[in-house]
């Protein structure tokens, strides 16, 4: 009889209305009280899709690997570093003998620019030795007689500064330059730092003879009504020296005094623009007529 009567339960109305309150009752639960029974139904729910999952993860691994993680310090990632530091330098390297080439070619358009001579051969040679003890110390250069240098060929720098001659001293790959410092005297004239007018005769500038002081600058007395300032430009012009070094810049005043015994001459000092010590190559001049 009981059996019949829950058999009757199952199948009337009585069923309905007590799942719809157990529903009621369920949603008004916290989800902490829900939590751990309904995590169990959805494992139980999701026990058909296991081997469709299973299937798409095996898919992504073919189409796309798991990428390892990076590690900084493994072998792989150390010379991976080293060879990207390797080709920084490399570039560097490069980029500094590009700028030096074209500069040297720069100061060879402009030395050949000034001259303009058909005879007249250049030389580009690296400084070797140097003496940074002394003032105006001899320095050598690796080019020689095989190169076509001769003895009392001028030397210039950056293609319009004059930096001395060469001396006696040639040899087949190497040859000893003597620095303007080291010259007895250099005659020159005096231009403004901005350039010289070619409209005004060139007797017009002051003239000077530049003696060494033995302190690595020139000095001169010079007897002229012109103005004389700091910063004029010192540029050769001794017929002693080879055609080639006229008119090259030497050096720069740095300083004006007065002479008491000469009220119209004033003293001038003036130092180098540059030395061979501050360069690592030079541009000799060779005249081809002179050989």
């Amino acid at each position: 009889m009981s059996a019949t009567r829950f058999v009757q339960f199952l199948s009337g109305k009585r069923l309905d209305w007590s799942l719809a309150c157990v529903a009621i009752v369920i949603s008004m639960l916290p989800v902490s009280a829900l939590k751990p029974w309904t995590n169990d139904v959805a494992r139980l729910v999701l026990v058909p899709f296991v081997p469709v999952t299973h299937l798409g993860m095996f898919l992504r691994e073919r189409i796309r690997p798991p990428q390892a993680i990076f590690d900084p310090r493994s072998p792989e990632t150390i010379a991976l570093d080293n060879e990207v530091a390797r080709l920084r330098l490399l570039y560097e390297q490069t980029r500094l003998s590009s700028a030096q080439l074209e500069q040297t070619i720069q100061a060879l358009r402009a030395v050949s620019t000034r001259i303009g001579s058909a005879n007249t051969t250049f030389v580009e040679a690296a400084v070797v030795a140097l003496d940074p003890s002394r003032v105006g110390g001899v320095v050598q250069v690796n080019a020689g007689s095989r190169h076509g240098v001769i003895p009392g060929a001028p030397v210039f720098i950056e293609g319009d500064l004059f930096a001395g001659l060469i001396s006696d001293e040639v040899g087949s790959f190497g040859a000893a330059v003597i620095p303007a410092l080291r010259l007895p005297s250099i005659g020159c004239r005096l231009y403004p730092a901005e350039g010289s007018d070619p409209r005004v005769p060139v007797q017009n500038y002051a003239g000077a003879v530049l003696k060494p002081t033995g302190r690595g600058t020139w000095t001169a007395d010079v007897a002229s009504t012109g103005e004389l300032s700091v910063g004029l430009v010192a540029r050769v012009a001794d017929d002693r020296l080879p055609r080639s070094a006229l008119g090259t810049r030497i050096g720069r005043v740095v300083s004006v005094e007065p002479i008491e015994q000469v009220p119209l001459a004033r003293r001038i000092e003036v130092a180098p623009i540059a030395g061979l010590s501050d360069v690592a190559s030079v541009i000799i001049a060779i005249d081809r007529s002179q050989q």
